[in-house]
């Protein structure tokens, strides 16, 4: 198995990408560097092959270029990232109604059916493999007596003013594998072996069918529509839609022989990833160091971080202000940006006048905390912007951003795990 590693806005030089079928928009030029960059973060699949693209400062330079020269499987961050993808989905999508998608949100595109198959691991967690069960009723067999069989099929013998049936008949239930079994077995199994460095869970044990539900895969599909409007138990009507779910959306054949698994707008899971963070290590902030602290031995945060809105314009276009991460406590407001960007080198406007239009609604007493929470490979911090005393007027002190960086890699397992 060859791989290879890619980092979002990370130059393809050096990157053997010719195995792959890459799509329009994975690539985009940099008119200022000169150098084509990766545009995504997620993985594409071919015969024998693994393109990796982390997301930006995953990676050292030097680490980047090692892994490409061992072209070893790195399994640990692969799956950390798929991880990542899988739980943001979940959470922020209860369907999959798009058959290209890991979720119902178009930034996540996906040709294969992951969702429904968590669903039916699901199942297959809590419940087992699906079984049917049969009553057997047969004559002097183990198991509870059938009196109703019995009366009807046994012969009555009268002994001393007793009736005595002879032969007694007794019911046993039976266990049986049905299709729906089978089905199931070769769903998690077939996704476990495709995806040996995605997906670390048990296979079922089972052996699998010899019939192929791929290659057949409208006979299967009749079949489950068939058996689901035989079906009353809710559970088990959920195991078989999810079942049709996965083989409507198998594409035995995508686009150019490869499977892709990709976000093209991580800035969406990175605000969420840090929310997680902030909420679960977030102490204070140092305005002697300009950095935001974090204790790593808190079990959760003192302070509650959530996106708010405000209301600012009494126009007729109302406009309003999003902030990522906001909360207040005593004397203290604290507004912090999630920005996904590779570097900072220009002011960011946006998060300075939020901090001016913020000011006009507390009272003089409260301070303001500020920060750019970005992604990087270690965890440090700069002072972005601190308001010049020319501009101060009658304040004390003025405007200040920190730029907070965050081990991202650190940030990723926080968040899988909490």
């Amino acid at each position: 198995m060859n791989f290879q590693y890619g980092q979002d806005y990370n130059s393809v030089d050096g990157i053997d990408v010719s195995p792959f079928s890459l799509q329009k928009g994975d690539i985009k030029y940099l008119k200022s560097d000169n150098k084509d960059v990766f545009d995504f973060v997620g993985f594409v699949l071919g015969e024998g092959n693994v393109l990796s693209v982390f997301p930006k400062h995953f990676y050292s330079d030097a680490e980047l270029k090692d892994l490409n020269k061992s072209k070893r499987a790195n399994s640990e961050d692969i799956k950390l990232l798929f991880d990542v993808f899988v739980k943001y989905t979940k959470e922020v999508s209860t369907t999959a109604k798009a058959t290209k998608y890991i979720g119902a949100k178009p930034e996540f595109v996906s040709e294969y059916p992951f969702a429904p198959f968590f669903e039916i691991y699901k199942y297959y967690s809590q419940y087992g493999i699906y079984r049917q069960s049969n009553i057997e009723v047969r004559p002097n067999a183990n198991g509870s007596i059938s009196w109703k069989q019995t009366i009807q099929k046994a012969q009555v013998i009268v002994s001393e003013g007793n009736l005595i049936f002879s032969p007694l008949y007794k019911k046993k239930k039976r266990q049986q594998n049905v299709f729906l079994s089978e089905c199931m077995v070769f769903v998690i199994d077939h996704t476990i072996n495709s995806f040996p460095y995605f997906i670390k869970l048990p296979r079922t044990g089972y052996k699998m069918s010899s019939f192929d539900f791929i290659k057949h895969r409208e006979y299967t599909l009749q079949q489950l529509r068939q058996i689901s409007s035989k079906t009353f138990k809710d559970a088990h009507k959920k195991l078989i839609s999810h079942l049709i779910s996965f083989f409507e959306q198998y594409k035995k054949s995508p686009k150019g022989g490869d499977i892709h698994i990709k976000i093209n707008y991580f800035d969406k899971i990175w605000e969420r990833m840090v929310s997680t963070y902030l909420n679960k290590y977030f102490k204070c902030v140092d305005e002697v160091s300009n950095s935001v602290i974090f204790d790593k031995s808190l079990i959760t945060s003192s302070l509650r971080f959530e996106s708010k809105e405000f209301l600012i314009d009494d126009s007729s276009h109302q406009f309003k202000i999003r902030l990522d991460h906001h909360a207040k406590k005593d004397d203290s407001l604290y507004i912090f940006d999630s920005k996904y960007y590779y570097n900072v080198s220009d002011l960011n406007y946006k998060q300075f006048s939020y901090n001016e239009m913020l000011r006009g609604g507390i009272s003089k007493s409260t301070k303001i905390y500020s920060a750019l929470i970005l992604p990087n490979n270690s965890t440090c911090s700069n002072l972005h912007f601190s308001l010049s005393s020319a501009y101060l007027g009658d304040r004390k002190t003025g405007t200040k951003i920190i730029e907070q960086y965050l081990n991202i890699k650190e940030v990723m397992q926080t968040y899988i795990l909490n």
